[in-house]
């Protein structure tokens, strides 16, 4: 059987990943019977090698092969068409000669539609793409996954998380995790989430400022007034708004060069897959005489706080409103590009 696992969602497809495994391991001996490949410069041959071994001593050889779609994507597809015309037109052949014990998973990130290399093997496989969930879905996938872990949560903590955490699945579940170890065998709080969750001042800052950055005000002046009572400097929250609208209009240019996604982390010094990937989706949600138009807004706020015209609270709170008209001025120039 053949699988192809891809998508932004790598938390999901990991999941999905380990479930495989587990309805295959029903011997214990999988962990002996599982090659993992990594796909930068893989052969054909090198793939049909481990995937015709007869597993040992089990019911099953699993063969993972990581990164090699991407080869294929985009302008690297056009570089490799001449690659993909000669030793790759004959994988799908070579590929159904495979024992019925060989499971084959290739696992690569987001792949679009027109990669040739997933042309050659959906026919034979089974396909699967793993997208972030939207916003408005993560509530329903924390109360399922809370289910699934025996935990209850109340409707107000669910919330609370959703706001706090956005849709980054294994930040909710390792969350969740620390929540139930706390509250044992009680539902888990609103209060809960206060204590654990938004006890990490840096992460309830970067929740506040994608908050703004996508328009959800609700929630980021909400997070304002919190942060602002447990002491948060005004000078350190405009800094990290700004570092943020800075980054934007970066990766926007960047964008348009047509950088890959790599170069432009490597470039905005963006460690994080999941981190460089809110940048990117954020950047290209805005045009960018939009993001210019924040900056400036930015930078006048600094200016009124040092030249003592408004207050920190009073700039900070001016200055939400401000983005906040400009992220909707952002939603209604998409919709009238749609």
């Amino acid at each position: 059987m053949i699988y192809i696992y891809h998508g932004e969602d790598e938390f999901s497809l990991q999941e999905e990943l380990a479930a495989l495994k587990a309805g295959l391991d029903d011997d214990g001996m999988l962990v002996n019977n599982t090659s993992r490949l990594e796909g930068g410069k893989l052969q054909p041959a090198e793939i049909l090698g481990p995937c015709s071994t007869i597993p040992f001593m089990g019911s099953h050889r699993l063969v993972i092969v990581e990164g090699l779609l991407e080869r294929f994507e985009g302008s690297r597809g056009k570089e490799k068409k001449r690659e993909s015309a000669t030793p790759w037109k004959t994988l799908p052949a070579a590929l159904q000669e495979l024992p019925d014990t060989t499971i084959l998973v290739f696992i690569d990130g987001k792949i679009g539609p027109g990669n040739s290399l997933l042309r050659l093997l959906s026919p034979l496989a089974e396909v699967r793409e793993f997208r972030p969930i939207r916003q408005r879905a993560v509530p329903d996938w924390i109360g399922q996954r809370a289910r699934d872990m025996g935990l209850t949560v109340s409707p107000a903590a669910v919330a609370l998380l959703a706001d706090l955490i956005g849709n980054d699945l294994r930040a909710l579940a390792q969350e969740l995790g620390k929540l139930g170890m706390y509250a044992q065998e009680r539902p888990i709080s609103d209060e809960d989430v206060r204590l654990l969750v938004s006890a990490s001042r840096e992460a309830s800052v970067l929740t506040m400022v994608d908050a703004i950055v996508e328009g959800r005000s609700a929630v980021a002046i909400r997070l304002l007034e919190q942060l602002q009572n447990e002491g948060a400097a005004p000078t350190y929250l405009l800094n990290m708004i700004t570092r943020q609208y800075r980054h934007l209009i970066v990766a926007k240019e960047l964008l348009a060069a047509r950088l890959s996604a790599e170069e432009i982390g490597r470039r905005l010094e963006i460690r994080s897959d999941f981190a460089l990937r809110k940048v990117l989706e954020q950047a290209a949600r805005y045009a960018l005489p939009q993001l210019e138009a924040a900056y400036r807004r930015l930078l006048e706020a600094d200016a009124s706080i040092k030249r003592g015209i408004f207050s920190d609270e009073l700039a900070l709170d001016l200055l939400l409103e401000e983005l906040s008209r400009i992220a909707r001025s952002r939603e209604a120039t998409t919709t009238a590009f749609r």
